[in-house]
């Protein structure tokens, strides 16, 4: 097959790739009453919103929760980058390119859409400096599938100590011909997905990652 057959092809079978993903968003983006249910319990005490990002027309994904731990037990969770496929909703791949102090190049992939794509990078994670009582950790796209990536946990001790303020953002910008609206709500469901995986994964891990 020629060079110019295989040009011609490309964007066809991506277009066919982004109905087929639309149809899977579309698809679990209107649950049963039972399914409603759950995701009210399940997404209690979550707040969720879309963020305007400048220059884009699709907006980050905002989720806020506050876990009855304290701050030093839930911040080793955030940092530990290569445990993030175990606990971190619809990772398939996390691991550690290399690593110094919280500074750390990872390689991560994630299944989208019931596993009809994977988006994948290498992302520069890091802890910023303090921001008062807050610690911030950030993440940033180096090389991956998709044309933008970044995300921002800020962790703010509450409650004289006793919890800790979970503040997510994550803006992703996949390659894909579909309407930034769908990325949009995807970006938001994607923080309230996070901030409960960590929540839970908070519980499970006494003294923070294991």
């Amino acid at each position: 097959m020629s060079h110019s057959s295989n040009a011609m092809r490309e964007p066809l079978l991506k277009s066919i790739m982004a109905g087929a993903l639309l149809a899977a968003l579309s698809m679990g983006s209107v649950p049963g009453h039972a399914a409603a249910l759950e995701a009210h319990e399940e997404n209690a005490g979550i707040f969720t919103a879309q963020i305007p990002s400048e220059g884009s027309n699709i907006a980050a994904g905002r989720a806020v929760i506050v876990v009855d731990k304290p701050i030093d037990e839930v911040l080793p969770i955030v940092l530990d980058y290569a445990n993030y496929v175990k606990f971190m909703p619809n990772f398939t791949r996390s691991k550690v390119l290399a690593q110094r102090g919280s500074k750390a190049m990872v390689y991560m992939e994630v299944s989208v859409a019931r596993g009809m794509y994977t988006l994948y990078g290498q992302l520069n994670l890091a802890e910023r400096a303090r921001d008062g009582d807050s610690r911030i950790v950030e993440g940033r796209l180096v090389d991956g599938n998709i044309n933008a990536f970044n995300a921002t946990f800020r962790l703010t001790p509450v409650n004289d100590g006793a919890a800790t303020e979970i503040d997510f953002s994550i803006y992703v910008d996949p390659d894909l011909p579909l309407p930034s609206s769908v990325f949009s709500r995807e970006n938001e469901r994607a923080a309230g997905r996070a901030v409960r995986a960590l929540r839970q994964r908070a519980t499970e891990v006494p003294g923070g990652a294991a």
